[in-house]
């Protein structure tokens, strides 16, 4: 029970009732009834120095997992990238990603089996814009284009997508001609400002 003084003068009795203990509980406190201040404060210490320790542990395991976890996906894109043997890049694909490299431009290639004899081939191309670029709403290139390949040929699977500084948001990729054409135009150079 506690009282509250109002700047008036009046006075207010406020009672605090909390709820029965449940038996493990009572169990549970059983072990602190006979304990001093002094030592209820000293293990209250005691136990938030644990949970510290704990924290900080639990976050070096979370850090070190999360370090796994980038290496993982770095090293199944590296697998991916990797051209399956007996297939081979098609000439356009081949043609496109070395343009797009010359001019500074990031590639990242995936290949997915599809059945037992076709491979879907997806590329990535892209860069982020420079303050050298003209002023846009966004701020990269990227194409994602898919090509469906089987032994001897391959063609491209759906018109793909495309983002620009212009057209920020997804839409329909131009053809493979109009991409080289972009890249052309915008070729990265490093540190250019």
């Amino acid at each position: 029970m506690s009282r509250v003084i109002h700047p008036d003068g009046t006075v207010d009795r406020v009672e605090f009732h909390d709820r029965p203990q449940t038996a493990d509980e009572t169990r549970v406190f059983a072990k602190y009834r006979d304990l001093s201040p002094l030592e209820l404060m000293r293990r209250l210490r005691t136990a938030e120095w644990n949970a510290d320790v704990a924290q900080s542990e639990r976050d070096q395991w979370k850090t070190s997992a999360q370090r796994l976890q980038m290496e993982l996906a770095q090293a199944e894109r590296k697998l991916a990238a990797i051209t399956p043997d007996g297939w081979e890049l098609p000439k356009t694909v081949r043609e496109l990603l070395a343009h797009a490299e010359a001019h500074g431009w990031r590639s990242a290639r995936t290949w997915t089996p599809r059945g037992t004899d076709e491979m879907l081939l997806k590329i990535v191309i892209g860069r982020d814009t420079l303050p050298s670029d003209a002023p846009s709403r966004g701020t990269q290139w990227r194409f994602d284009l898919t090509w469906s390949c089987v032994p001897g040929s391959a063609r491209r699977a759906r018109a793909g997508l495309a983002r620009t500084p212009d057209r920020p948001k997804w839409h329909d990729a131009p053809s493979v001609r109009k991409i080289r054409e972009v890249i052309s135009e915008h070729p990265y150079v490093e540190g250019a400002a």
